[in-house]
């Protein structure tokens, strides 16, 4: 498994905001990472012989940590370019591409409870976007018959089952460049 390693000057630094508004309940546990690729498969080692599979690891991830800053608010920062670009195979420089970042929050952290998840693409927090998605208050804290359930949310209230549409509540991301 690589090596891959954190960029220890990251100019291109950014702000997130994350508000969530009408949960119905507390919502106290909460992370997230920001995903990092290899950019130019060539600096990776070969594929595999037999099934010519590329086994390498291209994927790397930061853990973002979340602060809550007020009511329903929470704040975290990511870079850009928080991986360092490097020969992490001898076979030339490998350059990073950011991917973007996945955000989650539960009622208290337990294991039987929903993983509420929002994402934002870098291309996304490059152009200082925001994005909303929406979910069911009846996940909330958790589905009995799944634990650990993923909620990944839905873009638009409309695309809810028109019974449900006022029983949502909202996930928003918002990104913001800053001074590293």
């Amino acid at each position: 498994m690589p090596n891959y390693q954190a960029n220890p000057n990251p100019r291109e630094v950014h702000e997130l905001t994350i508000g969530v508004r009408d949960a119905p309940g507390v919502l106290s546990a909460m992370g997230g990472t920001m995903q990092y690729d290899v950019a130019n498969m060539d600096c990776l080692p070969p594929a595999e012989s037999f099934s010519g599979v590329q086994t390498t690891t291209v994927s790397t991830f930061l853990p973002l940590t979340l602060k809550k800053s007020g009511d329903g608010t929470f704040q975290g920062r990511v870079a850009l370019d928080g991986v360092a670009d490097g020969d992490y195979f001898g076979r030339g420089v490998c350059r990073m591409r950011p991917v973007g970042i996945s955000v989650w929050f539960k009622a208290t952290g337990a294991i039987e409870e929903t993983r509420f998840i929002a994402t934002l693409s870098a291309d996304d927090i490059a152009g200082a976007r925001s994005r909303t998605y929406h979910y069911w208050r009846g996940g909330y804290p958790g589905n009995a018959a799944v634990a650990n359930y993923p909620d990944h949310g839905l873009a638009e209230p409309q695309e809810f089952q028109a019974s449900l549409r006022d029983e949502l509540f909202t996930i928003t991301i918002a990104a913001k460049a800053v001074q590293p």
